[in-house]
């Protein structure tokens, strides 16, 4: 196991565990370093980076951020945010408000096709989570016996071409990139392997990106050779994490995916502003 894991959720955004709780199993895990990604929110960031101190555990603040772009949700990690940066707060503060009315219109969509969930046991599966989404509405789903697992609410009824699915709206990317860049941080294409499209390197061309997440469990050995080959390329920095949101899969577990400490100093050292 490699050790630095750069890419974890919390329960700030639909992860299970709190963010000091995310930073102990990493710490159990035996990584020496890890980054904490919430969905469009930097709320557990502060809990987490005190948690990570204590232990002694290089922590890198982070996010991932959501853009909507020619129909296919993009992921884009952000790597050692400031969070008090106001350009940033504003953007994701605007991404919170589009989050909740996407969730009122699946709430409604499902209601409309019988089936009788209410926006308020969404919130409780939220909980202290800033940013709402689709994961809260499955879990809602199953909670209240409409489906019996979460699978069955995304493939019946949330997912994609699905009865209650609603499209994300976001902010355009070069807005959302130039916002990452601004608060000091280094933005890097989440798991580009996923989106379904041949050539990634078209779906995002004229990016300003500073590097690819070539390691990620829902790549293949071949994905991540293409991948490596081009961020050489582009001179990106390469880095991996598990996407681990609490749910111990067979490959995707905490830690399973990652990279060496060798690479925060490269995140640190593409950093344009000091944060």
């Amino acid at each position: 196991m490699n050790p630095a894991d750069l890419h974890l959720h919390s329960s700030a955004s639909d992860g299970l565990f709190s963010p000091q709780e995310v930073v102990r199993r990493a710490y159990g895990a035996g990584l020496a370093g890890m980054a904490l990604t919430d969905h469009d929110t930097l709320s557990g960031l502060a809990e987490a980076e005190r948690e990570a101190r204590r232990l002694a555990l290089r922590f890198v603040p982070g996010c991932e951020i959501s853009i909507a772009h020619r129909e296919i949700d993009i992921h884009l990690l952000a790597y050692f945010v400031d969070p008090g940066h106001p350009v940033l707060l504003r953007l994701l503060g605007d991404m919170k408000q589009l989050r909740r009315e996407r969730v009122q219109e699946m709430v409604r969509r499902l209601q409309r096709g019988g089936v009788g969930l209410s926006e308020e046991e969404v919130w409780v599966q939220a909980g202290s989570s800033c940013s709402v989404g689709r994961m809260h509405v499955a879990r809602a789903l199953v909670g209240s016996g409409h489906v019996p697992r979460l699978e069955d609410a995304f493939s019946r009824l949330i997912g994609v071409n699905n009865p209650a699915y609603v499209p994300k709206q976001t902010p355009p990317a070069r807005e959302v990139l130039a916002a990452v860049w601004e608060a000091g941080a280094v933005p890097i294409l989440a798991h580009p392997g996923s989106y379904g499209v041949g050539e990634p390197e078209r779906l995002v061309d004229g990016w300003d990106l500073g590097g690819i997440e070539a390691f990620h469990p829902g790549h293949s050995a071949r994905d991540e050779v293409s991948l490596v080959a081009w961020a050489a390329r582009h001179d990106w920095v390469v880095t991996g994490g598990s996407d681990w949101h609490g749910e111990n899969r067979p490959q995707a577990y905490l830690g399973c995916r990652g990279v060496g400490l060798e690479v925060l100093d490269a995140l640190q050292r593409r950093r344009r502003c000091s944060a």
